[in-house]
């Protein structure tokens, strides 16, 4: 599951970066091709199957349990809210002192107040539901999913992952045959039924099902050859593209990203087995994940000025900068969750026991 979450990660980070180079290159009149032998926007719909799986499987004890709700609501805000608001709050910073996306607009009040909150909101006016740091509009789907996961936690565990699936479900056609406000049409996104595949498969694995290698190849074969396929044409895209969250993002992202888990997740389970080193890297960069996807963007912005700077484009071109970019970025989260996020949850956790 941790590698799971550590490819998820490094494949927003990677369409990130050569995203950047390509613009940068543009603007240096250097040819610059990228790389679509897979839509690595992806990533994000792995990683809400991944969300989906991981909500049930770690709250396997809270179904059914008196103050279930406000036990896995508290740990996810713990989880999610100090380092996403602390991103925020520097990312604001920086780019009202510097320049960059945020400074370009004049935010109103609501529309900051709503990315603290988690609440949808066009603060660019641009017709698309993101906040000022444009990574959280993946989080307002994950405190939203959170938020009615939590409500159904009173259930037994199989009641709950179908009645959860169902309101998704239903949230989803209300939205598609109603005028809605912007909340409501962001939430009944199809793309939210990702989470609910998620759910499935960690109920199947926690029913004890398992896959022989046959089927979990033919799973595995099956994603890949999707997502290769790209009948979404991500590879024609301009490269201003905001991918819809609508039906076609579902079946051509995010059936793949469940069908490879899926794989991978029902496979026989290792007992006795000893991680090996490179493994442990691959555990330690999924718990380190979160960060990632947070601080990317502030290794990615100064990695291409001092790039520029040094006049390295002329020479190198830009995919040494973007596979540069990618290790700098992994470096930060390791650190980020190694020295912030993991110590701001150990305090937090703390102060939860002595009140």
């Amino acid at each position: 599951m941790q590698v799971l979450r550590a490819v998820a990660a490094l494949t927003v980070v990677f369409g990130h970066a050569q995203h950047d180079a390509l613009v940068s290159a543009g603007k240096a009149g250097i040819a610059f091709a990228r790389n679509h032998m897979l839509p690595w926007g992806a990533g994000v719909d792995l990683f809400f199957v991944i969300s989906g799986f991981i909500m049930v499987f770690a709250s396997a004890k809270l179904f059914a349990q008196p103050d279930a709700a406000r036990i896995f609501m508290r740990r996810r805000l713990f989880r999610i809210v100090p380092l996403y608001w602390l991103m925020a709050t520097v990312y604001f910073i920086l780019a009202q002192s510097f320049g960059g996306q945020a400074s370009t607009k004049s935010f109103a009040l609501p529309d900051i107040l709503a990315a603290y909150l988690f609440w949808p909101t066009d603060a660019f006016r641009d017709g698309h539901a993101r906040p000022f740091y444009t990574l959280g509009w993946t989080l307002n789907y994950e405190m939203f999913f959170y938020v009615l996961f939590s409500a159904f936690l009173f259930l037994a565990r199989r009641k709950a992952i179908l009645a959860i699936s169902l309101s998704l479900g239903l949230l989803v056609l209300l939205a598609a045959s109603l005028t809605t406000s912007q909340p409501l049409t962001f939430w009944g996104m199809p793309i939210v039924l990702e989470f609910a595949l998620g759910m499935l498969i960690a109920e199947a694995y926690l029913s004890g099902i398992r896959l022989s290698h046959l089927p979990r190849l033919g799973l595995l074969t099956t994603a890949f050859l999707i997502l290769l396929a790209d009948p979404m044409g991500a590879a024609s895209k301009p490269d201003n593209w905001i991918t819809p969250n609508e039906w076609a993002r579902l079946a051509y992202w995010g059936i793949p990203a469940a069908l490879a888990m899926a794989a991978i997740i029902l496979g026989r389970d290792p007992t006795g087995q000893m991680v090996r080193p490179s493994g442990q890297f691959w555990v330690r960069l999924g718990d380190a994940s979160y960060a990632l996807y947070l601080t990317h963007p502030f290794i990615i912005v100064p990695a291409r000025k001092l790039w520029l700077m040094a006049g390295m484009e002329k020479h190198f071109g830009f995919w040494p900068l973007v596979f540069l970019t990618m290790l700098m970025a992994i470096t930060l989260a390791l650190i980020t969750h190694r020295w912030v996020e993991q110590p701001v949850s150990r305090w937090l956790s703390r102060r939860k026991s002595s009140v």
